[in-house]
């Protein structure tokens, strides 16, 4: 199977990671003015969502989690070494977990779906696979200390 190569996916990753950055954001300065994100389709999924007891972890928002979580993702997406490879993946994979988990709480629990948190567990989901390949392609490959952030490899 052919990978694309490490600085291909490092620059998915990094734009995916931002515009997560800018989703939980969004989803936290709502939160913080004591509001809820607006549904662009209509609805009110997204004050349900944020309105429920499901919506904060120890009176944090979760979407704080998330901004940490594709903050560091957007961080191993400079790096190129296995460390970045194995850290991208475990915050990806645990990210890809408590996006399912939340997902369940919409369906399942709260009877609503916002569609901010939906684009935020697409997003954790890109990620996931992404990461995953950048792991499998390249784990273990020489030339990682010769490499700058985001640069092309030299192969």
């Amino acid at each position: 199977m052919k990978f694309p190569t490490e600085a291909t996916l490092r620059r998915i990753i990094a734009f995916v990671a931002a515009l997560g950055i800018g989703v939980a954001t969004y989803i936290t300065i709502a939160d913080s003015g004591g509001g809820a994100p607006t549904c662009l389709a209509g609805g009110g999924g997204c004050e349900t969502v944020a309105n429920s007891s499901y919506s904060h972890i120890a009176g944090v928002n979760v979407a704080v989690f998330g901004i940490l979580g594709y903050v560091l993702l957007l961080a191993s997406a400079f790096v190129v070494s296995d460390l970045a490879r194995f850290g991208g993946f475990a915050v990806a994979l645990g990210g890809f977990g408590f996006s399912v988990y939340l997902t369940y709480l919409e369906i399942f629990k709260i009877e609503a779906i916002c569609q901010w948190c939906v684009s935020s567990a697409v997003l954790m989901t890109i990620l996931f696979l992404l990461n995953a390949t950048r792991l499998i392609g390249y784990v273990g490959t020489a030339g990682a200390a010769v490499q700058g952030p985001l640069q092309p490899e030299n192969t």
